[in-house]
């Protein structure tokens, strides 16, 4: 049985009723229908506990985040303005569908230009939003709609652009909080324009996924158009889509918001002493270094990193060591994999990661032998996120297999990795920028 209104089992329907009588005294509920009460229980597969205990948890969140307030506040205006993404219309069964442009999305701008707080509960407005436009799409149409359909655009990602992480970390906690608390609420994920570092972005982000939402998402090809004109209808869809709303503007600027990059008017004066009370501190003296150590133990494995000085720059580099080899080794001694240079982290702070392609011991190295006048305050942030050895997943990119109907196949992918690792580049450095920068580097 499907675990919907009208096709339960028995034991589904025991467990529906034990569920109705057991939150019947909790107040506030922002629903006390038999759907919403199943979106739970399917969420934890019918065990009864865990759906009650994922139900309380939400319930909790809601109080500690104010939810019975959020539609009283008003965001900042550079989220108004930069953030990507909106609802817009509803597909051909009647289901909202939100897009969101993420290729256009300045990410470390808006870091620079608000609170990631701010940014987080922009994410809990629209979730809330959906909530209600579920509501009115059900009423509308006399029958119960509960998912959502969302168009995710790629073009224009970038790892210079993207790979910011506190940018990360805030969209790990926007997965992690619609998935503990907006259960069963995706109907499709449609991405279009998928860059050939994609697989990169997907095997970051798809263990915050739930498994519902991974069985739901499809990586479309060149004829991105026609599917989701298979599934929204022209007068559903922006221009800019293949539609035919919102004329003379294809891209319904009314509606959506297409981001670009944030004007440094909005950017926060006091951004860097914030920022270093959550960051430890070392300070490397004149003519000498400070390495961390971060131990890998599976291949594939990303290291995040992110510092900032307070007046002066640094140079940095990240080398890897055997694992057997236990002793602090000189530079020369190692195996560079990030190529150390002087980086302005007095100016913005740095951020970068690293996929690993060996285990081991990865070394960050902090090197200020090259001044012999001053000492160098360095705050920094380290992280380690073990990693599928795939990119990608046959079974989840339902629509395109290993992205195998786009313009490059995985040898394509893989030998412009291994050309960036051969190159020493961070993977913070944009692909189209590659060429400029080795030849500079030779210079």
């Amino acid at each position: 049985m499907s675990g919907f209104l009208g096709d339960l089992s028995p034991a589904q329907e025991d467990a529906l009723q034990t569920f109705r009588r057991e939150v019947e005294d909790i107040p506030n509920k922002p629903q006390t229908d038999d759907h919403y009460y199943l979106k739970w229980l399917r969420a934890r597969k019918f065990d009864i506990n865990a759906a009650l205990e994922m139900f309380r948890n939400h319930m909790k969140w809601r109080i500690e985040n104010d939810l019975d307030t959020i539609f009283e506040w008003t965001p900042p205006e550079v989220l108004e303005n930069y953030l990507t993404g909106g609802f817009f219309g509803e597909d051909k069964e009647g289901h909202p569908v939100f897009y969101d442009f993420l290729g256009n999305l300045d990410v470390k701008g808006l870091y620079r230009s608000c609170k990631s707080e701010d940014g987080y509960r922009l994410k809990v407005l629209h979730a809330e939003l959906g909530n209600k436009l579920l509501k009115e799409k059900s009423e509308k149409y006399g029958r119960n709609i509960e998912t959502i359909t969302a168009v995710c655009d790629m073009e224009n990602l970038s790892y210079q652009r993207q790979y910011h992480w506190p940018a990360i970390q805030l969209i790990k906690k926007s997965f992690i909080m619609y998935s503990d608390n907006y259960p069963e609420r995706t109907k499709a994920i449609f991405i279009i324009n998928a860059p050939r570092l994609f697989p990169v972005v997907y095997n970051i982000f798809k263990r915050f996924m739930d498994e519902t939402t991974r069985s739901r998402l499809h990586v479309l090809g060149s004829n991105w158009k026609e599917v989701l004109q298979n599934h929204i209808s022209l007068d559903q869809l922006p221009q800019a889509y293949g539609g035919t709303r919102c004329e003379p503007d294809p891209q319904c600027t009314d509606y959506l918001r297409w981001g670009g990059e944030v004007p440094e008017r909005y950017y926060l004066t006091n951004l860097t002493e914030t920022k270093k009370d959550d960051m430890d501190k070392v300070v490397v003296g004149r003519g000498s270094t400070h390495q961390t150590e971060v131990f890998v133990d599976t291949a594939g494995s990303i290291i995040k990193w992110e510092f900032l000085t307070s007046d002066y720059d640094i140079r940095f580099g990240v080398f890897h060591k055997s694992s057997d080899n236990k002793e602090k080794l000189h530079a020369s001694e190692m195996t560079p994999v990030v190529p150390t240079r002087r980086r302005n982290s007095h100016v913005i702070p740095v951020s970068g990661l690293h996929q690993c392609e060996e285990m081991g011991t990865y070394v960050l190295r902090f090197d200020n032998t090259y001044s012999w006048m001053r000492s160098k305050e360095v705050f920094y942030t380290v992280g380690l996120e073990k990693s599928d050895p795939s990119v990608c997943e046959p079974d989840v990119l339902t629509d395109a297999p290993c992205l195998g109907d786009q313009e490059y196949d995985d040898d394509e992918f893989e030998d412009c990795m291994e050309e960036i690792s051969d190159m020493g580049l961070e993977p913070s450095v944009s692909l189209e920028e590659r060429d400029v920068i080795k030849d500079s580097d030779q210079d």
